[in-house]
């Protein structure tokens, strides 16, 4: 049968113009919902109730980066027989999840051992059906992103937030605490493995499903699967560090930190990564125009990542006491200490889809061994310093291997380390100007000592200024990145009416001919 998804869309450019905006704008959605929800959340659990939730999860959330055991990656990088690489693995995908859904339940006991609680233990049981629950929505997500469908990013992400709010709101302000957050998440994977079938339009042909192509599948997503169990360790550990030396009150402050420090990087791998895969897989065989979209790709991906990380560095503690209260100090602290992470991570993100759209996804495992060894050996070094020492520990790590993915990625991409650096240090420059008259307005207005409606407005206030300082310092240091930023809001303001083909998909054209960028 013809398999449409599989040819190149005649305007390539365009299209991932369009998805980033509309990638972007499903995530901005998305996250304007949680934040609100969170507002909400942060008064009715307690710092304990986010880390007991943390501590019985941590394994749980690492089944479920395990569960497509690489396999997405390999059905979006796949160049034929899609329909077959598809079957066979969502077939493979939910036996994994039958099976790691069963291991987290077996392995609950011990994670009640570790943190010396009976409730984390429950808690750790009860969770692991997240893992089956998502199992089946992850190769028909897959599809979409192939396929640049973005209903994934602008209705599916956005409805299954709805979701958990209603429920965990309700719960816990029923009296049900780290219960309601349980409930609430397991609202939320329900609704979204339901949404990606009855949205996506997709079925598998499960009489097409082999071992044989299981097997090719598993050669190229083997590095992928082994490098989000780096990932996945190197999370169990820092949980595991967190809450048992310091306290799962520390560690919901922690997480509520992370989350914070995360939602910048969130931002650029919904609305850049997403798209960015697919696009560069269409055009790894030509040498000449990988270089380029490359480059394009850094520079834009650091212009945005770069102000928005350093945002925190100054005015983390702030946020934190304004959004959600006084009682989430630590967690400001710890967002200032980890501002480096979204940054670092933000580049470290387009790294990976390089490789990835390579063929080269072996060097996703150095690069996540790296991150390992790194963090954990700071961590170590710096917890004397109490949880500040372990986010300047993470902003130290996330700045490490950013350096070796850059020496990795270089002769991949065909450019020379020189020439990335030259994309990137001139947002790193504009962003530290930027912070620095950040942080001197909000030590003049202080914005944790007002009501909560008057402290967000200075704290946007303090932004929009930190914007308009960067936007001003870039077009000094890095006029031709800040023109093409410029450029960039201007194509997406005309590419960006709410039409049903805007959301839907981007279809391919007949023609598989991708013109240069």
């Amino acid at each position: 049968m013809s398999e449409p998804d599989s040819q190149a869309p005649r305007e390539l450019t365009g299209t991932v113009v369009r998805g980033v905006g509309l990638a972007g704008s499903g995530f901005l959605l998305a996250q304007v919902i949680n934040l609100a929800i969170y507002l909400v959340l942060a008064r009715l659990a307690t710092p304990t109730d986010f880390g007991q939730l943390a501590a019985g999860a941590v394994v749980v959330l690492a089944g479920l980066s395990l569960a497509d055991s690489g396999l997405n990656a390999a059905v979006v990088q796949r160049r034929d027989r899609v329909e077959e690489a598809a079957s066979t693995a969502v077939v493979a995908v939910v036996l994994s999840g039958v099976l790691l859904t069963a291991a987290a339940l077996a392995i609950s006991p011990l994670i009640g051992l570790l943190f010396h609680s009976h409730e984390v233990m429950l808690i750790a049981a009860a969770s692991s059906g997240w893992i089956l629950i998502r199992s089946f929505a992850i190769i028909p997500d897959s599809m979409l992103q192939r396929r640049f469908s973005f209903l994934r990013r602008v209705v599916i992400d956005p409805l299954g937030i709805v979701v958990f709010g209603a429920v965990a709101i309700a719960t816990t302000a029923a009296g049900m605490g780290v219960w309601g957050l349980v409930l609430g998440n397991y609202a939320q994977f329900t609704t979204m493995s339901v949404a990606s079938w009855v949205l996506g339009g997709w079925r598998p042909q499960l009489r097409l499903a082999s071992v044989a192509m299981w097997r090719e599948l598993v050669a190229f997503g083997r590095h992928v699967m082994t490098s989000n169990i780096l990932v996945r360790i190197g999370g169990v550990l820092q949980t595991a560090i967190i809450g048992r030396f310091f306290g799962t009150d520390t560690l919901g402050q922690f997480r509520y930190g992370g989350r914070v420090t995360s939602s910048p990087l969130g931002a650029l791998m919904n609305a850049g990564s997403y798209v960015l895969y697919p696009a560069l897989s269409r055009i790894s065989d030509d040498a000449r125009r990988l270089e380029r979209a490359f480059l394009r790709s850094v520079r834009l991906t650091c212009a945005a990542a770069m102000p928005l990380s350093f945002m925190l560095l100054a005015l983390g503690v702030p946020l934190a006491l304004v959004v959600f209260g006084h009682q989430w100090r630590e967690a400001g602290e710890l967002i200032t200490a980890m501002f480096a992470y979204s940054g670092a991570r933000a580049y470290v993100s387009t790294t990976r889809e390089t490789f990835k759209a390579s063929g080269r996804s072996e060097r996703l495992t150095r690069i996540q061994s790296v991150s390992l060894v790194l963090t954990l050996g700071l961590i170590l070094a710096l917890s004397w310093l109490g949880p500040v020492g372990i986010g300047i520990a993470i902003s130290l790590s996330s700045i490490g291997t950013a350096v070796y993915a850059t020496r990795a990625v270089a002769p991949i991409a065909g450019v020379s380390v020189r020439r990335i650096t030259a994309e990137i240090w001139p947002p790193v420059a504009a962003s530290a100007l930027m912070a620095a008259a950040v942080f001197i307005a909000q030590l003049a207005v202080a914005p944790e000592v007002h009501s909560t409606a008057v402290g967000m407005i200075l704290l946007a206030a303090d932004a929009l200024l930190g914007g308009l300082v960067y936007l001003g310092a870039l077009t000094v240091i890095a006029p031709g990145t800040a023109r093409e930023l410029r450029e960039i809001l201007s194509h997406l303001r005309e590419r960006l009416p709410w039409r049903r083909d805007s959301v839907s998909a981007v279809e391919p054209e007949s023609n598989p001919a991708v013109p240069g960028p």
